[in-house]
């Protein structure tokens, strides 16, 4: 049995990520797959436009044999934590052979040379960084100007691309744990993560295909038939797909009652907690996209913005952020298995350091209990999804 993982978030399964699994298993004759996928938000500080139970088996029915849920408390965290989250759970379950993961780049020598840098952090570097940021800089800018100067000779574009710098943060993790688990990158064929147009010749992104579904517009060709069908069954019964609009009463609402917590959290720090407080009133003409715009600034990116502000929907403001990120949890829930999952299940059961379950107990860890006040908020806003899925379970 040769077991590879892949941190996804599957919003939605499109061919990109189908052709990541048939290279896997093509180049590394790789038998066994399991996923790590964000929940109902992911990394960008989004809801998930179909729900985590939908995503699963979308995937399932393209190859992944296993699908976990990663954690709210990482899903939407900095690439750092959403890296090290997922790496530490699929390190602790000893018996991944294999990381796999998509990058601009292509190969694991100069992400590597990065990776090992960042985690060494030298003090001129350190030094550097912190005079970006002190001039305005946003982060990814500040640090990428500061690798360009102490690491010449890689192409300054490595430092900023999306999937590069989620590849470089999973091998600082794999390399601070000293992990035996290998990693592996495969070249992205795809457009631009965040490319909206369909290009002749090119997988269409994620963001594309989100902006098809909310125009109701055909995905024919750009999915893998299982996901196209499934999707097609899914409107047909009038899915709700959601959108971050319809998260905008809600932060609203708590910036009215209680604003003042959104210092609390993190990612509030450097000043953009009280720029949200203080911009607060253009919420009741603005949509909550509009909103982003008028508050992002050269040193507040918009995936930060709206990263804080699903944190704060969810009451991170309210849980022990930092001590939750530090540490893994106990348990990690399963959102869908097949046979070879189950094959999967039973090869990690004897030496994993943690409870893979189906369905939540009356008693919820700190973790557990973030996860389910997520679904419970995430039902608010899709109809079409039930929380109670996380106790009773869920079948399709």
């Amino acid at each position: 049995m040769k077991i590879a993982a892949i941190i996804s978030e599957y919003n939605p399964f499109h061919l990109g990520h189908k052709y990541q699994i048939d290279k896997l298993k093509e180049d590394l004759g790789v038998s066994h797959l399991i996923s790590i996928m964000s929940g109902n938000y992911v990394q960008r500080g989004y809801p998930a436009i179909i729900d985590k139970y939908q995503r699963a088996h979308m995937a399932s029915l393209s190859g992944v044999d296993l699908i976990l849920e990663l954690p709210v408390i990482y899903a939407i965290s900095s690439a750092e934590f959403f890296a090290k989250g997922s790496v530490q759970i699929l390190d602790a379950l000893n018996g991944i052979d294999i990381l796999a993961f998509g990058s601009e780049h292509g190969s694991l020598d100069d992400l590597n040379k990065i990776a090992v840098f960042l985690n060494s952090e030298p003090l001129n570097y350190k030094k550097d960084l912190k005079q970006n940021l002190e001039i305005g800089m946003s982060f990814p800018k500040a640090r990428s100007l500061a690798l360009k100067k102490h690491l010449p000779e890689i192409d300054e574009k490595t430092f900023l691309s999306p999937n590069n710098i989620l590849a470089i943060e999973y091998l600082k993790s794999l390399n601070l744990l000293k992990s035996d688990i290998q990693p592996y990158t495969i070249k992205r064929k795809g457009t631009g993560y965040l490319d909206e147009k369909i290009k002749k010749g090119f997988y269409p992104s994620a963001t594309a295909i989100r902006k098809l579904l909310y125009e109701n517009k055909s995905l024919k060709g750009m999915l893998p038939l299982e996901s196209y069908n499934h999707i097609k069954s899914l409107k047909k019964d009038n899915y709700k797909f959601t959108h971050i609009k319809d998260l905008k009463n809600y932060f609203y609402y708590r910036l009215l009652t209680d604003g003042e917590n959104i210092n609390k959290i993190p990612e509030a720090k450097d000043g953009l907690g009280n720029r949200i407080l203080n911009l607060k009133s253009h919420l009741k003409y603005k949509s909550l996209e509009e909103f982003v715009l008028i508050v992002k600034t050269k040193r507040y990116t918009h995936t930060r913005i709206t990263r804080l502000i699903i944190q704060f929907i969810l009451g991170f403001d309210n849980i022990d952020i930092i001590n939750l990120r530090e540490n893994i949890p106990s348990q990690v829930k399963i959102l869908k298995t097949t046979k070879k999952g189950n094959e999967i299940i039973s090869s990690l059961r004897k030496d994993s350091e943690i409870n893979l379950i189906h369905n939540y107990k009356k008693n919820l860890d700190p973790y557990q209990d973030l996860d389910h006040r997520s679904s419970l908020i995430y039902g608010l806003i899709n109809k079409s999804y039930d929380p109670i899925s996380d106790f009773k379970g869920f079948k399709i």
